[in-house]
């Protein structure tokens, strides 16, 4: 082979691996086609909260139910507070047995808070390539592990397992300097019918409303 036809191969070959894909660029193509197909869904989850800064560890159990984009219900199955974000409004529902009221903080634009993330997350059609730096942590037969660190912006790294082989979301760790949490889904049900009532809040006038602004 003469030194012009070496040349020639070597460029060809640099251009085809310039070309293909990346298997972890493939994975998540893979898992992006599979969050695009689905328009709403509904899971049981297990949630685990611990705090680092008092060293409490907290559990919650319940279903939520998801219309994308920018609406979601969070509902626990026993005690707690049920959350519903709509667009921009966010509610939060939470029931004292022991005075039998209702305390309910309605916030009109959700930017003034911080901490929504797992529920914005969830709800929103997320472009993983557009939006976060990822890196796949384990990627085997029933799972792919995988950290996401916001693109713009300030924002801590959540860590998602997919499962395979719908490539859905199977569970969420999220930490700051104060907390970790994590939740886990499961019995998830896609492109569901979900009625609109299910996303919004009318109070009740023995309700003791809390508004606020931004």
């Amino acid at each position: 082979m003469n030194r012009f036809n070496l040349i020639f191969l070597l460029v060809l070959i640099a251009s085809a691996l310039q070309s293909a894909p990346s298997k972890e660029s493939s994975t998540i193509d893979l898992i992006q086609k599979a969050w695009d197909e689905v328009s709403s869904y509904q899971a049981e989850f297990k949630q685990v909260i611990k705090s680092k800064t008092l060293g409490t560890h907290e559990e919650s159990e319940g279903r939520f139910f998801v219309v994308k984009p920018g609406k979601l219900r969070w509902e626990p199955s026993v005690s707690g507070t049920t959350q519903i974000l709509n667009g921009n409004e966010f509610w939060q529902i939470r029931q004292s047995k022991r005075r039998k009221q209702t305390q309910v903080d309605h916030y009109s634009d959700i930017s003034s808070l911080i901490d929504l993330r797992s529920l914005t997350f969830l709800s929103d059609k997320i472009n993983i390539k557009k939006s976060y730096k990822y890196r796949i942590l384990k990627n085997d037969s029933t799972s792919v592990f995988l950290a996401l660190s916001p693109l713009a912006g300030k924002g801590d790294t959540i860590l998602a397992e997919i499962l395979k082989p719908s490539y859905l979301l199977g569970a969420l760790k999220l930490e700051s300097p104060e907390s970790e949490t994590r939740i886990e889904f499961k019995n998830i049900q896609t492109n569901v019918s979900l009625k609109d009532s299910l996303f919004t809040y009318q109070p009740n006038p023995q309700d003791i409303v809390h508004h606020h602004q931004r």
